[in-house]
């Protein structure tokens, strides 16, 4: 089977459009947008620079995490403005004029989100593989603020301890999932695992944490040196 990132190798930047539904559909459309800036931090990881277009609906990139796009508006001032036509479309329906790689995204139904935290509710939609439909509620978003809360505090917790490596068989099942199929979802029950893993020093359960937050975006060390 043909990863992701292997069919989106080559040389230069690669250049990734996300279309955000038209409808009205929020939920949805974050989404969307979420699983580009996923794309994104993938591919970058390997070492290949990322440009973004977005079409649709604009949403506050910096509350959820998202990456400011480099372009936005139809698809022919995004090919115009980024230098060329997009190496691969993200969208919630079939985008007939794609013509290179696309990623069909799942629908997203989310509840109002005041008061809710945002980087809780990217995190309730990375824990669901990219292409299956989710129905989020209040009470799942809160549940994935306080696994956050905690997570914060574990990260900075271990950064008061002795650097390790991260343990090479973690790095490459995170990066495996990550690279086959953007497998946001087995990123985090495997981070999950890590939390309680006696046999990881904590040091090494800091970078693990470190490393993965930078395709997931969750702001993990964010407490770090104040605790």
């Amino acid at each position: 089977m043909l990863r992701i990132v292997d069919e989106l190798a080559g040389p230069g930047p690669l250049r990734v459009c996300a279309h955000a539904p038209a409808d009205g559909d929020a939920g949805t459309g974050l989404r969307v947008l979420l699983i580009a800036d996923v794309l994104a931090r993938v591919v970058e990881l390997r070492g290949r620079a990322v440009l973004l277009g977005w079409t649709g609906p604009a949403y506050s990139a910096a509350t959820t995490g998202l990456r400011p796009a480099d372009a936005e508006g139809d698809p022919e001032s995004i090919a115009e403005s980024l230098g060329g036509p997009p190496g691969v479309h993200l969208t919630s329906g079939t985008y007939e004029r794609a013509t290179t790689a696309c990623l069909r995204v799942g629908e997203a139904e989310l509840p109002p989100l005041d008061g809710l935290d945002p980087l809780a509710v990217r995190m309730l939609l990375l824990g669901h593989p990219y292409e299956e439909p989710v129905v989020a509620t209040a009470d799942g978003i809160d549940e994935a603020a306080g696994t956050l809360s905690r997570w914060r505090r574990a990260v900075a917790h271990g950064a008061a301890h002795p650097s390790k490596p991260i343990p090479a068989d973690l790095k490459a099942t995170a990066r495996t999932a990550l690279e086959s199929r953007l497998d946001t979802a087995a990123v985090l029950r495997l981070l999950g695992d890590l939390e309680t893993a006696p046999e990881v020093p904590e040091g090494a359960k800091f970078e693990t944490f470190s490393y993965l937050d930078r395709v997931l975006g969750l702001e993990l060390v964010r407490e770090v040196g104040t605790v």
